[in-house]
């Protein structure tokens, strides 16, 4: 029997309807919710047919399902639908072979199909693997095995100690290290045209190097140079920061060679005098230097793709980009 429109409703079921339409997970349960509110507003049955793109029979079996059961007609039971091709214990298999060789999913699906003999498609592992919560990204390169954790552990809470101190306006902190720039570009993600690929030139070229400090706050110094960087140049930029300071500053440096060199370490104490204090992090914990998200973001967002053009044009953007960090390119460090 058909069931052509909806005569009458509570308050309270008007409400529950409005609440259900909004806040179901279920784009179906949605779908019929609203499908009531609208024939209670006098729309017919062909109006709500073509809003959700059903046929009549569909339509009258929602308003037959709410004269019935109320609310609870509205959602399907436990149960319903085509059951799936694997199993749950199936699945959690095939979520375990994926983690084991995460880069091709192809000769997961076919390891598996000859150890079970079950025939799946891919958008089904993509699926089920989504469902896993896994996901598909970049991977990373890391030195984190290296590294010693008790180390690393002690450095976190004794930076976090000093973060403090400086939100508290007790020191300034701030974080130095150096990184290069040539027309060979990192190569970033990017939106495109379907069919079509962004094409960044690049050629070899002198390497521009840029020795920067920057704070919690985002307030930027660098030093730019073509030839190489060593102890005595960074002793120079280090020197050079130091005139600026105006209360009691820790520097935040890695272990590279310059930093740990005799001549380096000849001038702490000199330093130390003029209010500036040196933190070296552990080995292999580039993640505490939080300069390293500053040079990150030059790389893969900030410079255009037109400074790989010429070196005449990477130093003029570099350049650009260097004396507005602060300003119109801004970090919010947590």
């Amino acid at each position: 029997m058909f069931v052509l429109y909806i005569k009458h409703l509570l308050p309270e079921e008007i409400t529950a309807l409005n609440v259900m339409h909004k806040n179901h997970p279920l784009h179906l349960s949605r779908s019929r919710a609203h499908a009531i509110l609208l024939s209670f507003k006098e729309h017919s049955v062909p109006m709500i047919c073509s809003i959700y793109n059903v046929c009549r029979q569909t339509v009258s079996t929602w308003f037959s399902n709410w004269e019935k059961n109320g609310i609870d007609g509205l959602v399907d039971c436990q149960g319903r639908g085509r059951r799936g091709i694997l199993t749950e214990k199936q699945q959690i298999s095939l979520v375990q072979r994926v983690e084991k060789s995460p880069r091709s999913l192809k000769s997961v699906l076919a390891k598996f199909e000859e150890d079970l003999g079950i025939s799946v498609s891919i958008d089904t592992i993509k699926r089920i693997c989504k469902q896993a919560d896994l996901v598909w990204k970049r991977v990373r390169k890391s030195l984190r095995i290296k590294r010693n954790q008790d180390k690393f552990d002690l450095a976190t809470d004794e930076i976090k100690e000093l973060i403090q101190q400086h939100k508290e306006n007790e020191l300034d902190l701030c974080y130095f290290d150096e990184s290069g720039f040539t027309l060979e570009p990192c190569v970033p993600y990017a939106w495109q045209q379907s069919g079509e690929t962004i094409e960044i030139p690049s050629s070899n070229s002198k390497r521009l190097n840029v020795l920067g400090f920057v704070n919690r706050d985002c307030r930027f110094d660098s030093f730019v140079f073509e030839g190489s960087v060593n102890t005595s140049v960074v002793v120079a930029c280090i020197d050079e920061f130091a005139k600026q300071i105006k209360k009691p500053t820790t520097l935040i440096i890695d272990n590279a060679s310059t930093h740990t060199s005799n001549e380096f370490n000849e001038n702490l104490e000199r330093w130390k005098e003029k209010n500036l204090s040196i933190y070296r992090i552990p080995p292999y914990s580039p993640e505490l230097n939080i300069i390293e998200i500053i040079w990150r973001k030059i790389k893969y967002e900030w410079l255009p793709f037109s400074a790989y053009e010429s070196y005449a044009s990477l130093q003029e953007e570099l350049f650009k980009v260097l004396s507005n960090i602060g300003k119109n390119y801004k970090v919010e460090f947590a």
